[in-house]
């Protein structure tokens, strides 16, 4: 009784395995079909004919791809319509049934800057400095005091109280000349 017993277990497991390496294979069947429904197309600028790269493509229903390095992605047509983005590129809205080809062309923005590398060197300031300067004036540059100037802060309040009186006397003896050389 109890190889009975064995014997159809093991017959129902052989009959579970075959079951499930069937579901299996109907499985990796369907997948099968479902990736020969994938196109591959190619997006390129219309203008040069070179493949873009980076383009982002969405549709309606979901799917969501990048273009590679060769400009190709590949979808299932199940859309009813599919968006090229890319920040170089005026976006295109493309329907279903208007996919002639596998080449997929897109505009140039107006605006679109390609790459732009700036190289550079940084400067040593005080090289540049001396070269305008004389060599007298570098050296009181040099040597310039640092801190508060009591002579500094008299020169600017007297500059305040005294010097405006003074721009203003020197302008009218100016305007006084300037009237008797007309009328001489």
């Amino acid at each position: 009784m109890k190889k009975t017993f064995c014997h159809q277990a093991v017959a129902a497991l052989l009959a579970l395995l075959t079951v499930s390496v069937g579901a299996a294979a109907q499985a990796t069947a369907d997948s099968l079909s479902a990736a020969d429904s994938l196109k591959q197309w190619v997006v390129a600028n219309i203008e040069t004919g070179v493949p873009i790269r980076d383009v982002l493509v969405y549709t309606d229903d979901g799917q969501e791809a990048h273009t590679i390095l060769d400009g190709t992605f590949a979808m299932r047509e199940s859309f009813a319509t599919a968006t090229f983005v890319h920040p170089k590129f005026e976006r295109r809205v493309m329907y279903g049934g208007e996919a002639e080809g596998d080449t997929i062309w897109l505009i140039p923005s107006e605006g679109a800057l390609n790459e732009v590398i700036i190289y550079g060197q940084r400067r040593d300031k005080s090289k540049q400095m001396n070269l305008l300067m004389s060599p007298v004036e570098a050296q009181l540059a040099q040597g310039a005091p640092q801190g508060f100037n009591p002579l500094g802060l008299f020169a600017l309040a007297y500059d305040a109280i005294w010097g405006k009186k003074a721009r203003h006397r020197k302008a009218m003896k100016e305007q006084k000349r300037k009237m008797i050389l007309d009328n001489y």
